[in-house]
């Protein structure tokens, strides 16, 4: 998940995990016969259909999205409830993720690290010692006060 989902992506992605967590999970967590696994097929068909219209929206995860809408559909022919309940909260999760995603800061570099430590030390900020320095800092302090390295 690269964070590029925009507004409209998010609302499309909440929408789905809506019609999952609210629509298709509790019927599937009913389990009350072939009643229940009757009502199983047009809210994940609802779901399968929200997925591929809003794809598109979702960078990386729309394919992979779709693919398991197909992989939920298989599972529903085949009737195996268990693995299309885990198959379900999966795709919930990844839709969830998708509705808070935004782009998270990325480090600035070593080299921009230091350009930042500079600036800084212009402005008057204390800039730290390095590790080395601090080190060695240490060790004196502690011979000076008669103990002994390990």
């Amino acid at each position: 998940m690269n964070g590029t989902t925009g507004p409209a992506g998010r609302q499309a992605a909440w929408d789905a995990y809506r019609a999952i967590t609210v629509g298709l999970l509790p019927v599937l967590y009913d389990g009350s016969g072939t009643d229940g696994w009757a009502q199983v097929n047009p809210r994940l068909g609802g779901v399968a259909v929200r997925i591929h219209r809003s794809a598109p929206m979702w960078d990386h995860d729309g394919p992979m999205l779709v693919a398991a809408a197909g992989s939920a559909v298989r599972l529903y022919q085949r009737g195996d409830r268990a693995a299309l309940i885990a198959l379900a909260l999966s795709m919930a999760h990844r839709l969830f993720r998708l509705t808070i995603a935004t782009r998270r800061a990325q480090h600035p570099g070593r080299h921009n690290q230091h350009a930042a430590w500079n600036r800084r030390s212009e402005l008057g900020a204390r800039r730290p010692g390095t590790p080395r320095r601090n080190m060695r800092q240490h060790g004196q302090r502690h011979h000076e006060n008669g103990v002994d390295d390990d």
